[in-house]
């Protein structure tokens, strides 16, 4: 890490916890580490004296568990229990205590903590005590956070969730990801109960350890938020249900789901899709020039069914040629910078997902590197990029190559040719 720790760095972190597992034992430390990246994000860069000082602030601090248990950011250790873990109120409660919420002891009773983690006068909650009760202790370091969870969204969740509508009895934070991603909707609609209740749980606990909450608020993103030049953090969610995190500039005006527990707000942006009544095409980054590539007859019938556009063009940004700098998509339409993905990729990949011996460092990598220009070309400016792919087994591949060479900002589409 060096001698700092600065803002896109942060981000970074906050993109690798994502994809790792939350167990119960590294529920109250992830929360923790969550808070710290948030606080480099929205303050700037700090150095690694500082940041060992403001670790230090966790030392008597405590979160509420998603089983019901009281344990320590610090150590991850149980203290005692809380209560049955509940929706209650827009929020998952245990007793008087909430999940995502920071609580700061003196030895002897719990306090909310604010968002400084000092105790907020007079909200005392409950003395602190040696719990006997060691069976939930034996859980700390192997149970998944989000099975607990789930338990307790079995309650109040109402089946089936498969519309945009059904959607709003659901935390609001969990409910603006699954609209956020069309694909991602498209899957969880025809999942069973039981997978849809595990899908809720998993987003949930996520949410919990990176932005401090499940819960949201929709706003319009003005100047203040976002800053003529500012970026802000933003949680994105794939088709596979992969969540990824990036500070980009969010144009003013946009509409976003906001969540925020303690330092710093995450925005999810809502989709835009759609065009106001009488608006003009939308501004993009780039323009359009000619392809200056040949395509065989289905590929280039699929890209203009994509795209909406004819195929001798493309769309560039940068440039209107790689030799210029440019770097091309095949479109650029509602607002999101398209590639498409014919048909005929599927003999290039195993059953297995993995790519063939012979594609492997040719066809894959390339994918690979033209993803990684495509993001570099747009970093910051908040615009989303779309990969549209003609074969199911090829959008899954494509995703786990993204997934294992960490390109988390494009979205992978399987969009079936006409």
């Amino acid at each position: 890490m060096g001698g700092a720790l600065s803002p896109t760095q942060a981000a970074r972190l906050l993109g690798v916890l994502l994809r790792r597992p939350v167990t119960l034992g590294t529920f109250p430390p992830r929360m923790a580490v969550g808070y710290l990246l948030r606080e480099v994000l929205e303050e700037g860069e700090v150095s690694r004296d500082e940041l060992l000082r403001r670790v230090e602030r966790f030392a008597r601090v405590a979160v509420l568990r998603p089983d019901g248990y009281l344990a320590w950011t610090r150590t991850g250790r149980t203290q005692q229990k809380a209560a049955p873990v509940e929706w209650r109120d827009g929020a998952f409660r245990a007793g008087p205590f909430e999940l995502g919420r920071f609580y700061v002891s003196n030895g002897f009773v719990f306090q909310l903590a604010d968002e400084r983690l000092a105790p907020v006068e007079g909200s005392v909650f409950v003395e602190v005590y040696d719990d006997a009760d060691y069976v939930g202790r034996t859980l700390d370091g192997a149970e998944a956070a989000f099975v607990k969870l789930a338990l307790s969204i079995g309650h109040f969740f109402t089946y089936p969730l498969d519309s945009i509508a059904s959607l709003k009895n659901l935390p609001a934070g969990v409910a603006a990801l699954i609209e956020s991603s069309p694909e991602y909707f498209e899957r969880f609609r025809y999942m069973t109960r039981g997978e849809q209740v595990q899908a809720i749980a998993e987003l949930a606990t996520n949410l919990l350890v990176t932005t401090g909450t499940a819960t949201g608020t929709t706003r319009t993103i003005t100047g203040a938020l976002a800053g003529a030049e500012a970026t802000v953090p933003v949680l994105s969610l794939s088709a596979r249900g992969a969540l990824a995190i990036e500070r980009v500039a969010v144009p003013v005006g946009r509409a976003a789901a906001v969540l925020g527990g303690g330092p710093g707000a995450t925005l999810i942006l809502h989709r835009a899709n759609t065009a106001a009544p009488g608006a003009g095409p939308s501004k993009g980054p780039g323009q359009w020039g000619p392809a200056k590539e040949s395509m065989k007859p289905p590929a280039r019938r699929y890209q203009e069914q994509i795209t909406g556009h004819g195929a001798d063009e493309a769309y560039w940004v940068g440039g209107m040629s790689a030799a210029e700098g440019g770097v091309k998509f095949d479109g650029f339409k509602d607002g999101v910078l398209l590639e498409a993905k014919g048909p005929n990729y599927a003999n290039k990949f195993e059953d297995s997902l993995e790519p063939r011996f012979w594609f492997a460092n040719s066809g894959a990598a390339e994918m690979v590197k033209q993803a990684q220009r495509q993001i570099e070309s747009v970093r910051g400016m908040g615009i989303p990029i779309e990969w549209h792919v003609a074969e199911a087994k090829v959008a899954e591949a494509i995703e786990l190559l993204f997934e294992r060479n960490q390109v988390s900002e494009i979205r992978v589409v399987h969009t079936p040719p006409l």
